[in-house]
C-alpha cells in the first residue's frame, strides 16, 4: 500500500470514528434538548445536509463544527449549547448504532432507517447495548437482505409482478429474483433499471438504493 493510501485509509478511519460520535450526541440532543421524538429527528437527519457530509465523509462538516452546531443547522436556528448525559442513553445508542452502520455498511442513512426505523431499533437497546457492536450489525445486514425497493415501490403503485413484465419486456422470473435479492439488482445491465423506473415512475437510484 502506498504512503498516501496509507494516509487516506487513517483519515477515513478516524472520521469514520467521529462521525459515529456526532450522530450519537446528535440524535440524544434532538430527544432530550429539542423535545423531538426519535423517528420524526430521523427523518429531518437524513433529508439533512449533516447526513450527506456523513456519507461523504465531508472534513468540513465532521471536523468544523460541534455536534449542537450540526443539529442547529438541520433545524435551522441558532445553536444552543446543549450538554450531552454523562451515561450513553439509548437515544444515543439508537444515532452510534447508525453513525456504525451507515460508515460499515456503506449504505446511505435514509435506506438504514428505512428497514430499521429508529423507534424499532430502540427496542433492541436492551440487550444489545452490552453486546459487541457487530450483534446489531448483524440484525441490520438481514433486515438489508430482505428489503426490496423495487417491490416496494410496485406494490405502491398496485402492479402485480406479471404487470410490470408486460410493461417492461423482463422476465416475470427475473422480476421475483430481483425482489428477493436472488440477483443483485445494482449489477443488472442499464438499460434494465432505467425501464423499470421507467414504468414505475421513479428514479433509478430509487431501485439501486
Amino acid at each position: 500500500m502506498s504512503q498516501n493510501k496509507k494516509y487516506m485509509y487513517a483519515y477515513r478511519k478516524d472520521y469514520a470514528q467521529i462521525i459515529q460520535h456526532k450522530t450519537a450526541e446528535i440524535f440524544e440532543l434532538a430527544v432530550y434538548g429539542e423535545k423531538i421524538s426519535i423517528d420524526e429527528f430521523s427523518t429531518i437527519f437524513v433529508n439533512s445536509l449533516v447526513a450527506e457530509a456523513f456519507e461523504t465523509m465531508d472534513p468540513v462538516l465532521i471536523l468544523g463544527k460541534s455536534s449542537n452546531e450540526l443539529l442547529a443547522m438541520m433545524l435551522d436556528k441558532t445553536p444552543i449549547d446543549y450538554c450531552v448525559s454523562s451515561y450513553a442513553s439509548p437515544e444515543y445508542w439508537v444515532g452510534w448504532v447508525l453513525g456504525y452502520a451507515q460508515t460499515t455498511l456503506k449504505k446511505s442513512f435514509k435506506t438504514l432507517i428505512k428497514v430499521f426505523p429508529c423507534s424499532e431499533l430502540l427496542n433492541y437497546y436492551f440487550p444489545y447495548h452490552e453486546m459487541d457492536i457487530k450483534q446489531i450489525l448483524d440484525v441490520f445486514k438481514d433486515k438489508l437482505l430482505k428489503y426490496s425497493p423495487l417491490k416496494e415501490r410496485r406494490e405502491a403503485v398496485g402492479l402485480s409482478q406479471n404487470d410490470l413484465s408486460l410493461l417492461t419486456d423482463i422476465p416475470v422470473r427475473t422480476i421475483r429474483a430481483y425482489e428477493q435479492n436472488k440477483l443483485d439488482i445494482k449489477k443488472a445491465q442499464a438499460d434494465t433499471v432505467v425501464e423499470l423506473a421507467r414504468a414505475l415512475s421513479c428514479s433509478v437510484n430509487y431501485l439501486i438504493y
